[in-house]
């Protein structure tokens, strides 16, 4: 499949209200890759986040170096570190593909995103330093910002940055790099909703009560919040591609 009506690689910045360049980072490892592999990368997910490339579409190093204007060993290692993030699939023999979900593996992802997402939650410390609380308002504030813009590369970037910091409130290393990586391997579900006009509103209202429940030390209600704000993603996937 060629993509060659795609956009040019994005050079939006990452949006980010941290000061600490190693949360960056954390939330985006590609980051520490050379500019023009990162830039390869950024083209994919905004093309995923578009529609333009859809769950199990092969991703053909000829077309994507024509699409990207990037050579070959940029587009190999774009794929590369799209592959070790989990977006990326590539069974023997076949090629490199963007991961598609059936029901029962979503099932089985969305459960244990649950567990992880429920198990930091209980392990935060209430009631929250101001500081630390005053990083995640920045963030929602920042995501609506972004969703505003309609810059879409820019709304996944700071909904990245929002739930990095938001979950980091539990200091818990192991959960909090648990759900890091299971939000980069559930991408491929997660990212036709950026696109939902609906589920993006209230996923900006769902991130202001995150932030309103933790200043108000209201566990049970954050705990709501964190598990239902799955949900529209989910949904959208399984009404476009597991309904057919």
């Amino acid at each position: 499949m060629n993509t060659s009506h795609t956009s040019p690689p994005p050079t939006t910045p990452s949006p980010s209200p941290s000061k600490s360049k190693k949360k960056d980072l954390g939330v985006f490892p590609h980051a520490e890759l050379p500019a023009h592999v990162a830039a390869v990368i950024e083209a994919i997910e905004t093309d995923i986040i578009r529609g333009i490339i859809l769950p199990s579409t092969r991703l053909i190093e000829d077309h994507l170096m024509e699409d990207y204007d990037a050579k070959r060993h940029v587009v190999r290692a774009a794929l590369v570190e799209l592959q070790r993030l989990g977006v990326v699939v590539k069974p023997p023999h076949i090629g490199a593909r963007i991961r598609r979900f059936d029901a029962q593996s979503l099932q089985a992802l969305y459960h244990f995103r649950a567990v992880l997402h429920r198990a930091a939650v209980e392990a935060m410390p209430l009631p929250v330093a101001a500081e630390r609380l005053q990083l995640v308002r920045e963030a929602a504030a920042a995501h609506a910002q972004a969703a505003e813009s309609g810059d879409l590369i820019a709304i996944h970037r700071a909904n990245m940055v929002f739930h990095r910091l938001f979950f980091g409130l539990c200091d818990n290393p192991y959960i909090e790099e648990s759900i890091r990586l299971h939000d980069w391997l559930s991408f491929p579900a997660r990212a036709y909703a950026i696109t939902d006009q609906a589920a993006l509103s209230r996923a900006c209202e769902e991130h202001a009560q995150m932030v309103e429940a933790i200043a108000s030390s209201d566990r049970e209600r954050l705990a709501e919040l964190a598990l239902g704000h799955m949900l529209p993603a989910r949904q959208i996937y399984e009404g476009r591609y597991l309904s057919r």
